[in-house]
């Protein structure tokens, strides 16, 4: 008796550790699973901070550029005015000088054609006057 008594003892005891070994794998089975979705989480949510940090130095980088575009776009710009200015000032300057010297040229073309008409004048009386000084022929008509 004492015998089943103390097997019945050591069975409890032993379905005791056993139920209690169980209850303490499941326990270390939970924290296992825990620490493993924790570390999912933390592991996602660095990734999303990676990417979020990402996008924000690629959307600065974005706006430098356009700014960096748009500052090219206007010197461009800047420098086709100054350029179209430039052309404006040379073709203002060539007109003047062409017109300087169309007038220039007039002058001298009517200088040349009044001392021509003079000369040609001076020629058609010598042509009409004698050695002696004397006219003759049709000049003197006209003359008088």
């Amino acid at each position: 008796m004492l015998y089943t008594i103390l097997r019945m003892s050591v069975k409890r005891y032993l379905d005791m550790i056993s139920r209690k070994l169980e209850q303490l794998e499941r326990t270390a089975e939970e924290q296992c699973l825990y620490l493993m979705d924790r570390e999912k989480r933390r592991q996602r949510e660095h990734t999303r901070r990676k990417l979020a940090l990402h996008r924000k130095i690629e959307e600065e980088w974005k706006a430098k550029e356009m700014l960096l575009l748009t500052k090219m776009a206007e010197d461009v710009k800047r420098e086709e005015r100054i350029e179209e200015q430039r052309h404006r000032n040379r073709k203002e300057s060539f007109r003047k000088k062409q017109e300087l010297l169309e007038k220039k040229m007039a002058y001298h073309l009517q200088k040349m054609q009044d001392t021509g008409f003079k000369e040609d004048m001076g020629k058609n009386t010598l042509k009409y006057k004698g050695q002696d000084g004397t006219t003759h022929g049709e000049y003197e008509n006209i003359k008088r």
